[in-house]
């Protein structure tokens, strides 16, 4: 019987970027990744004669993606090789099973502080303006050998 899987973990998580044969390779190892959506918003309409009150959804919001992700100095060039504030790139959270989130976005990446007995971490942020699940993201990503 085959296995029937329960939930994913975080192992094998990966961010990627998005290369010029248009395939998506690995950008940097991430210690967290963002919620990739939310509750919607509301708006209200009660009409008077209503005993409930009454909502419709509103617009999305355009979320803000956030990262962390240990801070080297090889890290931190790579990531800010990539991201951009002014050019939207795309990127990939490729999950355990495969599937993914497919975002593009403008954004950058910064050194957090540091404190005692902590390792370093870096922040990448992206300003999202489109975003897709994608069920399987093997056709778009690099192959490896």
């Amino acid at each position: 019987m085959p296995e029937t899987v329960v939930a994913m973990t975080d192992i094998g998580i990966l961010l990627c970027k998005k290369n010029a044969e248009d395939k998506f390779e690995k950008l940097v190892s991430v210690t967290s990744t963002p919620d990739t959506g939310g509750a919607p918003s509301q708006i209200e309409v009660t009409e008077l004669d209503s005993q409930y009150k009454q909502y419709v959804s509103d617009r999305p919001d355009t979320p803000s993606f956030e990262f962390e992700f240990n801070h080297t100095e090889a890290n931190f060039a790579a990531v800010k090789a990539y991201v951009s504030l002014t050019e939207p790139k795309e990127y990939l959270i490729v999950y355990q099973d495969g599937s993914g989130e497919c975002f593009t976005g403008t954004g950058d990446a910064w050194i957090k502080g540091y404190s005692a007995g902590s390792g370093g971490k870096c922040g990448l942020a992206i300003n999202v303006s489109t975003k897709s699940h994608v069920a399987d993201t093997a056709s778009i990503m690099v192959t490896t050998p």
